[in-house]
């Protein structure tokens, strides 16, 4: 994959995030604040679950985040497009279906089997 190409598609991956995790930052702010009137006759159980999903929503945000800066600063490295486990290059199709990819597809299934 092309770096400018990487670059583009991982710098719009970053502001679209980054947008929603301030999206969803005002929303708990508004809600912890007692202004959100669509919450205003939830029972706490609802109130609850809303919280928890919001915050799970958050932490894979924040991850996902984290996985598009890792991958900007391999290309600013000159290591993205290698596989950060065994070296080897990083298929272009993979790269283009998922531009922040850090491992081929074998040591990806090995991280997720561990």
């Amino acid at each position: 994959m092309e770096l400018a190409v990487a670059t583009t598609a991982l710098s719009a991956e970053r502001a679209r995030i980054a947008h929603d995790l301030e999206w969803l930052s005002i929303g708990t702010r508004r809600d912890r604040d007692g202004a959100d009137r669509l919450r205003a006759g939830s029972d706490d159980a609802v109130a609850t679950l809303e919280d928890e999903l919001d915050e799970g929503v958050v932490d894979d945000l924040r991850a996902n985040l984290d996985e598009v800066d890792a991958a900007l600063a391999r290309i600013a490295t000159g290591s993205y497009g290698v596989c950060v486990d065994c070296g080897q290059a990083i298929p272009d199709k993979r790269l283009t279906t998922l531009p922040a990819s850090a491992r081929c597809i074998a040591c990806q299934r090995k991280q997720e089997h561990r």
